[in-house]
């Protein structure tokens, strides 16, 4: 069982008794007002060469560190959240995320479209779009990305040719529109070599051709407007292309282009075209790019790698501790073996060949944690790993001061109970320009509930020799629960519970002294029991429980 400490010490037990009314024991546990500030005592703050400064205590007020330091003093009105032996990071930015960008479909009639020359929309051939003017999610659809320690994306389109241009999104909470998520909103243009279904180009070498050709008409659109502008006479003004205008952006220099490229061919591809059109590539996924380090280093040209990592079907990798004699890897096995190994490795043999890169989820759903720590297991050292998902993309999209955990700046960063690529390190809290996010997603550990904590409960709560008791109610909905515990010396908001097999975890908040005190409860449920301990910025305590109402009768 899975241990996470949390809640009541004897001298918060009687303070509640002193301070708590009885009509406070029965009243409605409504979504409390966010507090003035909070506050970490006792943290460690890890800069991203992995140095690091202990003891340190934060107070964060009004979206911006208003003090950090170990002799820093905790305000009255301050939340003050468990801090004791944690760890500050700067905020995880994964370079190449997911986010809903609904570009608007082609209006053609494909069965009298000419495959062999389609407009440009239908072929993909549209950089001037930018996927921030088609963003559709807010604030609400980034929790899981929050709550696992991610601060900020950016935002790649996919598709076939040209499909537009990027976006730095900044998970901001409280955005209850697109744009309030937008912190860059123009990236350079994304492309692939890769054309439009059913119309031309349909090969890697016809999408190349395409993409020189554009880049050679955008270049000739600007000798003729530069023409027109030096002596119109005898001249019509050229009409305005936005499309061109994007390329001829790109070969001056002034945005970068974003290149889908895995093998190493379609890497040497790029390379050559941005040399011989002048812009500067950034390859995205690059799961063979360690092929070509050399040619990467020599270019100056970042990678993002991507962790979406297959999974494996023939080849069953073993933990290092297990020591039992394996059998010999029949050939397609050997060869998925060596594939997959061969991407694990990829970032660390970019590292030793000098060439910039940053770890990202490949625009799905790949954990970055748990990739980069398959990254460490083949080479990469952790200050890389860390670099790679902080330093490098705030640098790549000129955000550097996203990483900066000093007095005055935005508070965004994130806070583990230990070390960020530990095998069993949680992330318990991510401010987002003082916005907190829990790090519910990372309490449990990922498996399918085997119970269901629906009901009402009798608990026993002993805080450190004292002993006290009440009644619990709680709902499970899937994984999560929620609820509430009306205990001896007051109510108690249960809140972003997570049941992962029989374990579970949850948030608890109550009040002490007119201050809003949080914490965490976890345990195991064995039928109609359950115990487990807690902890809160109080102290510690241990808790048992026994279900007074089964699920269906709730219900």
């Amino acid at each position: 069982m899975r241990i996470v400490q949390t809640l009541f010490a004897p001298a918060l037990c009687a303070l509640l008794l002193c301070v708590l009314q009885p009509r406070q024991a029965t009243a409605q546990l409504n979504e409390p007002p966010p507090p003035a500030a909070y506050a970490l005592t006792g943290v460690t703050i890890v800069s991203a060469d992995g140095a690091a400064r202990a003891n340190v205590t934060i107070v964060v007020r009004r979206g911006f560190i208003e003090a950090i330091g170990s002799d820093v003093q905790i305000p009255p009105d301050a939340e003050l959240l468990e801090g004791d032996s944690l760890v500050v990071y700067s905020g995880m930015i994964d370079a190449h995320g997911k986010a809903s960008v609904e570009f608007p479909e082609a209006e053609v009639e494909r069965s009298e479209l000419a495959f062999w020359a389609p407009p440009r929309e239908a072929q993909g051939l549209t950089p001037h779009r930018r996927a921030a003017d088609y963003l559709t999610d807010t604030g609400d659809d980034f929790e899981k990305q929050r709550s696992s320690g991610i601060v900020a994306e950016g935002i790649i389109p996919d598709g076939p040719l040209m499909p537009g241009r990027g976006v730095v999104l900044l998970l901001r909470r409280g955005a209850t529109a697109p744009a309030g998520l937008v912190l860059v909103p123009e990236l350079g243009p994304s492309m692939a070599l890769q054309g439009a279904r059913g119309m031309y180009p349909s090969t890697v070498f016809g999408a190349a051709a395409v993409i020189r050709q554009s880049f050679e008409d955008a270049r000739h659109h600007g000798l003729l407007l530069a023409a027109h502008e030096r002596d119109p006479s005898g001249m019509k003004a050229p009409a305005w292309d936005p499309d061109w205008e994007v390329l001829r952006a790109a070969m001056a220099g002034q945005a970068r282009v974003f290149f889908n490229a895995d093998r190493a061919s379609d890497i040497r591809t790029v390379l050559a075209m941005a040399a011989e059109y002048e812009f500067r590539p950034v390859i995205v996924g690059g799961s063979e790019a360690w092929k070509v380090a050399d040619e990467l280093r020599a270019g100056a040209v970042p990678v993002l790698v991507s962790l979406d990592f297959p999974e494996p079907d023939r080849w069953e990798p073993k933990e290092p501790s297990d020591t039992a004699q394996q059998e010999p890897l029949d050939a397609a096995a050997a060869r998925e073996k060596q594939n997959l190994e061969e991407r694990y490795a990829n970032a660390a043999r970019l590292a030793q060949a000098g060439v910039t890169f940053a770890l990202t989820s490949g625009g799905g759903e790949a954990d970055l944690i748990a990739g980069a720590r398959k990254s460490i297991e083949y080479g990469l050292s952790e200050d890389q790993a860390l670099a790679s998902l902080t330093t490098v993309p705030a640098s790549l999209f000129g955000i550097e001061y996203l990483e900066r955990v000093e007095p005055r700046m935005p508070a965004t960063f994130v806070v583990t109970d230990g070390p960020l690529f530990g095998e069993d390190t949680k992330v318990l809290y991510t401010f987002v320009e003082g916005e907190l996010e829990r790090g519910k997603a990372k309490r449990a550990g990922g498996e399918e509930p085997t119970v269901d904590v629906t009901g009402s409960w009798t608990i026993t709560i002993d805080a450190e020799g004292q002993p006290f008791g009440g009644t619990m109610t709680l709902t499970q909905d899937g994984a999560d629960f929620s609820g509430s515990m009306t205990l001896d010396m007051g109510a108690v908001r249960i809140r972003d519970g997570v049941v992962s097999g029989n374990e579970i975890t949850c948030e608890i908040v109550f009040q002490s002294g007119g201050e809003t005190v949080t914490g965490e409860l976890s345990g195991t449920v064995e039928g109609e029991e359950a115990k487990g301990s807690g902890r809160s910025a109080m102290g510690p305590f241990t808790w048992k429980a026994t279900r007074s109402s089964t699920p269906q009768e709730v219900l």
